[in-house]
């Protein structure tokens, strides 16, 4: 809730109900995460280690979103800046979240830790996914790009063809409704498919992860990990 709150990110053209809510929405999150810290601060469920793991990584999230927020005011981000703030962030929710279901079952510690770091690759996974879904909607695209929100199939095209992309971004008037769209298309053609081969090498990670777990355990994973490879798929 925190995270959805307070995005680090900004309207290219705020008016004065966009700036009131930025504000109430910081105030609010803050009042989240401070309750957050009581919680999991007074909890007699968890172990003392994995109470100070939760915490400590939760404390970090302001920090991630401030990076972030840097990445989008500067408009710089490329696929490395892409998969620390992906680390940082979003798919450190994830990988709490199971690390916090795990520990709460009383699981063994180092099966806490898999659980962890599968949840960092199904985070991932989860964030490129949605990248790629938005390129393919042209209003999604325009306005991530006008906000500087870069998607990842947008990053691969930097990288495979960075003199189109170029003369896009530095072009000395805003971009016409068809250049969006030319732009897309040919984001669509270059960066869709490195981007879902990325996401299925992070899938075979976490499969390899998951032999560890217990059986039980395993299984349900496995499901999991089953519906995202299918997604990863690269299409026909």
């Amino acid at each position: 809730m925190v995270s959805t709150l307070d995005t680090p990110s900004f309207a290219p053209t705020p008016t004065i109900n966009d700036l009131a809510l930025s504000k109430a929405h910081a105030y609010a999150s803050q009042y989240l995460l401070q309750q957050f810290i009581r919680t999991v601060s007074h909890t007699t469920m968890l172990p003392s280690a994995n109470r100070h793991e939760l915490l400590t990584a939760a404390q970090s999230l302001p920090l991630a979103n401030l990076n972030r927020l840097r990445l989008n005011f500067n408009q710089r981000e490329r696929i490395a800046d892409f998969l620390k703030d992906t680390k940082d962030r979003p798919a450190k929710l994830t990988s709490l979240s199971g690390y916090l279901a795990t520990s709460l079952a009383g699981l063994d510690p180092a099966i806490c830790g898999l659980a962890r770091a599968i949840g960092k690759s199904v985070g991932i996974v989860l964030t490129i996914l949605t990248d790629v879904q938005v390129t393919r909607q042209i209003a999604d695209f325009r306005e991530l790009l006008l906000m500087g929100n870069y998607p990842l199939p947008l990053l691969f095209g930097f990288e495979n063809d960075p003199g189109y992309l170029y003369d896009f971004f530095h072009q000395a008037h805003k971009p016409t409704a068809d250049q969006f769209v030319a732009t897309q298309q040919r984001v669509l053609m270059i960066g869709v498919a490195p981007a879902l081969t990325m996401a299925n090498e992070l899938v075979d990670q976490a499969r390899l992860d998951s032999q560890q777990l217990p059986t039980d355990l395993q299984k349900r994973v496995e499901q999991a990990l089953t519906r995202l490879a299918a997604a990863t798929a690269q299409p026909h």
